[in-house]
């Protein structure tokens, strides 16, 4: 991969990085902010929905640390020289593809394979149980 490409890859993570940094940041701020104002719900309806919201919220912060995540996976294997390589089969990763989802940790052909593996498991366990 040349240099001027891997410059814009790693320019792009860490603008992205930045940016889910921030979100965290201002999502402990609002937490901490309502935990001190927070006044009992009145009625069962407000309890129903201040935890509906919670669920929400918990679940988009679960998702952005998990992309912080992979980006800090990615830019960690841009300095130990292994970033744009398939974990999988070990190919390299098409530019195109890094361009679109730089911290991609597999090919686009073993991306599909273990969704479909993925896909399996749960309708398994849905059947299963």
């Amino acid at each position: 991969m040349e240099g001027k490409t891997m410059a814009q890859l790693r320019d792009l993570l860490l603008t992205r990085w930045r940016q889910y940094r921030r979100a965290a940041e201002r999502d402990r701020r609002r937490e901490n902010e309502s935990a001190e104002m927070s006044t009992p719900p009145a009625e069962i309806i407000d309890v129903a929905q201040s935890l509906e919201q919670l669920g929400r919220d918990t679940s988009l912060a679960e998702q952005e640390r998990r992309e912080l995540l992979a980006i800090e996976r990615a830019l960690a294997k841009m300095a130990t020289g292994s970033f744009g390589i398939c974990e999988e089969c070990g190919e390299e990763i098409p530019t195109k593809r890094l361009m679109v989802l730089p911290e991609a940790r597999l090919c686009a052909h073993c991306q599909a394979f273990e969704e479909k593996q993925s896909s399996r498991m749960r309708t398994f366990r849905v059947v299963g149980e």
